[in-house]
């Protein structure tokens, strides 16, 4: 189970690196688009990385909202929370019945 600062130490530095920027500019109140010159492109491709990296799927419109990187550490911790819960599927309890033979048709003879 990932901590919430490894968790955040890991997306540090995968974001810096993906944005060319230093883990310190990485503050919560950073502004994407201003401090951390963001824009779409970048932002498609720091979201296909972050989630490879945290097995998460972000939504769709993740980024339409999003306006400062504690924003994005906040959606990423959930995300990466919420899998984390989630209970595989377990197998049943009782075996599959086995299909019923098929009987052969009864045939009447007539003396």
């Amino acid at each position: 189970m990932t901590t919430p600062d490894a968790l955040a130490d890991r997306l540090r530095s995968l974001s810096a690196a993906l944005l060319d920027v230093s883990p310190d500019e990485l503050t919560p109140e950073a502004l994407l688009g201003d401090d951390l010159a963001v824009d779409s492109l970048a932002a498609i491709e720091w979201g296909m990385a972050v989630e490879d990296a945290f097995a998460i799927l972000l939504p769709e419109d993740a980024w339409e909202y999003t306006r400062v990187y504690g924003q994005v550490e906040h959606l990423v911790r959930t995300l990466v929370a919420r899998s984390a819960r989630v209970e595989p599927v377990p197998a049943p309890l009782v075996p599959a019945l086995p299909e019923p033979a098929v009987a052969a048709p009864v045939v009447s003879v007539q003396p």
